[in-house]
């Protein structure tokens, strides 16, 4: 078949994306990627052998005509709120495309980069692709998947009311229509199932590709007193819920134990001099610093394993339903790569994490991490049987050669359909 598949970021750093892509290749699938470079987004080119092709919408603010262009989608979306808040859902149950514009700020666009190519599929990843696939869909007389990552309905705790029932009315009927809805793990399986009246969507977790490194047990135990931590997310810095949680508690440690900080992402340069400021004035100067993010699937894991690092943290503050749900590949990355996890003490974390490969604390308790940190430190066998741990789930239980085949058998079926069609 011939795939489109819709993201709207970059594409260069969403490993599940380009792990799909991927896979759906390697089973004899053509697969065009469609991403969205945003005006805060970093530019830049996939890998010279990247095996599926790649279009991108441009959302860079260079130059009058693309502001213009912005500017009057930015005001479209804005509009489209505006009628949701207004207008009665029997109304809005028959102008459902104001539902969807609310919501997808590139939808239109997104969907005219589709005309002139037949596609036999439409794959759209996140809330914000789906208007987009299905229209598409629509348009070329196809069926399309739709690929929850999170719970885009209670995203955020910043969201109005008026953004969760566009939400709400957006993804309701849009996943009733999709062939299938796939998502990340069963805490949102079953959410999505029971909210949105649909058949329970196919979990396949998004893991990275198994990778080959030393069992954590083979390597030195380590001097005690001493560790070393990774965040990695696509943007980083004191904006990002949980950075000031561990700056904290380091602050509390530094007289006692010796902890060293690496945070790998993306930051804006006001980002990075916030963060340096906040860095000084709890005077951990050369014990924090940041990293450019690295592409492909296996990078993140190699760059960790290069740096030495031991400890993977995972922020997600109880303060919405997806930070509640949601499960981060990091948690799964961390682990692949040998690391300990330490992470916040929600439902979505304990799903793929235990106290054999991990550690928790409540969001926002400073004192509680510094304690959890400061016994890893000094207990250096015993973080040693953590990684060991997480090393082995990461080889058995989490590693994408066994998850792909739930995947794969979502586009067996839908294969089917499209030769019985033909």
């Amino acid at each position: 078949m011939n795939v489109c598949m819709m993201v709207a970021n970059p594409i260069l750093y969403d490993g599940r994306v380009i792990r799909h892509a991927k896979t759906l290749v390697e089973a004899g699938h053509r697969v065009t990627v469609i991403g969205v470079i945003g005006p805060n987004d970093s530019d830049g080119e996939l890998p010279s052998d990247t095996p599926f092709a790649v279009r991108r919408l441009r959302r860079q603010r260079r130059g009058l005509l693309p502001q213009a262009i912005w500017a009057t989608t930015a005001l479209r979306q804005r509009i489209a709120q505006k009628l949701v808040s207004a207008l009665p859902d029997s109304v809005l149950g028959q102008l459902a495309a104001i539902a969807d514009l609310a919501v997808a700020t590139s939808a239109v666009e997104l969907t005219a980069l589709t005309i002139g190519t037949s596609y036999d599929v439409f794959h759209g990843n996140d809330l914000n692709t789906l208007p987009a696939v299905a229209w598409a869909a629509q348009l070329h007389g196809t069926p399309y998947l739709y690929d929850a990552h999170e719970f885009y309905i209670e995203e955020s705790p910043t969201l109005t009311q008026t953004e969760k029932r566009a939400r709400q009315l957006c993804e309701q009927r849009l996943s009733q229509r999709a062939f299938a809805v796939l998502t990340v793990n069963d805490l949102l399986a079953d959410e999505l199932m029971q909210r949105h009246q649909i058949a329970r969507p196919v979990v396949v977790r998004n893991v990275p590709p198994r990778f080959q490194t030393t069992d954590p047990l083979e390597l030195p135990v380590g001097p005690t007193g001493t560790l070393r931590l990774l965040y990695h997310g696509t943007h980083i810095g004191l904006r990002q819920p949980g950075t000031d949680d561990v700056l904290r508690a380091m602050a509390r440690l530094r007289n006692d134990v010796q902890l060293h900080l690496t945070l790998r992402g993306q930051i804006s340069h006001l980002e990075q001099r916030e963060l340096t400021a906040r860095v000084r004035e709890l005077g951990l100067m050369g014990r924090v610093e940041t990293a450019p993010p690295v592409p492909g699937p296996t990078a993140l894991l190699q760059a960790a394993v290069d740096q030495h690092e031991e400890v993977g943290l995972a922020f997600h503050p109880p303060l919405s339903g997806n930070f509640r749900l949601a499960t981060s590949s990091k948690v799964y990355e961390y682990q692949v790569a040998g690391l300990a996890v330490c992470a916040t003490d929600v439902p979505g974390n304990h799903v793929i994490l235990d106290d054999q490969a991990g550690v928790f604390y409540p969001f926002g308790d400073d004192e509680k991490l510094a304690a959890v940190l400061k016994e890893l430190a000094q207990d250096r066998p015993r973080l040693q049987r953590l990684r060991h741990s997480a090393h082995q789930r990461g080889r058995t239980e989490f590693a994408w050669e066994s998850e792909r085949q739930r995947l794969l058998a979502v586009y067996d079926a839908l294969s089917k359909r499209v030769e019985r069609r033909a």
